[in-house]
């Protein structure tokens, strides 16, 4: 069975509705609304601030007080001065040894006699006044050595000669000694003439 075809002519167009008229027409404007760029705002420029305030310098520190003077440390004692004492004692040996202590000198560390030597002898033509020990002592018995010369260690003298000089002994004396003896030859007899023995008295002054 045929049907025959529909004839567009036959039914009439559908009317749009108002309200949906107004919706698509609406929905246009907003459309365009967004394509156009938004005008660009103006820039307001902020008001300038004011600078701070520079901070106050903190107070500048008081100046340290200059350390008081300190007084200067005391020079140290000057060494004692040696005392000096003019002496003439003599002393003979029977060897033919005579001994002249013309002057002592005391100091700090030695002790110093200016003496005159002479030897004469008939037997024998040297002897020694220092072979054996030769010291002085004081009156508690404390010895002070001879220091021996490089030259002449037992201090020997020929027949007929004269020495003219100073024995060093090492030590000091007490200051209150008030004499002082001379050994040379400890133990040694006077007249030994190989190393005659000998003793002399000092008295000193101011001891």
């Amino acid at each position: 069975m045929t049907y025959p075809a529909p004839n567009p002519r036959s039914f009439p167009p559908t009317p749009w509705p108002r309200a949906a008229a107004a919706a698509m027409a609406a929905a246009a404007l907003l459309l365009a609304a967004c394509k156009e760029p938004a005008a660009p705002q103006p820039k307001v420029s902020a008001a300038a601030e004011p600078a701070p305030a520079p901070a106050a310098a903190p107070p500048a520190p008081a100046p340290a007080a200059a350390p008081a003077a300190q007084p200067a440390p005391a020079a140290p004692a000057a060494a004692a001065a040696p005392r000096k004492q003019t002496l003439a004692i003599q002393g003979v040996a029977p060897a033919g040894v005579t001994v002249r202590v013309k002057g002592v000198e005391m100091g700090a560390d030695a002790t110093v006699l200016d003496v005159s030597i002479s030897f004469a002898n008939r037997i024998t033509d040297t002897t020694m006044l220092a072979l054996a020990d030769t010291y002085l002592q004081d009156e508690s018995g404390a010895r002070l050595h001879i220091k021996r010369p490089d030259n002449n260690r037992d201090i020997t003298l020929r027949e007929g000669e004269t020495l003219d000089g100073q024995l060093v002994f090492l030590g000091a004396v007490a200051p209150s000694a008030r004499k002082l003896k001379l050994v040379f030859n400890d133990g040694n007899q006077g007249d030994n003439i190989v190393a005659p023995g000998l003793v002399i008295d000092l008295p000193l002054q101011g001891g």
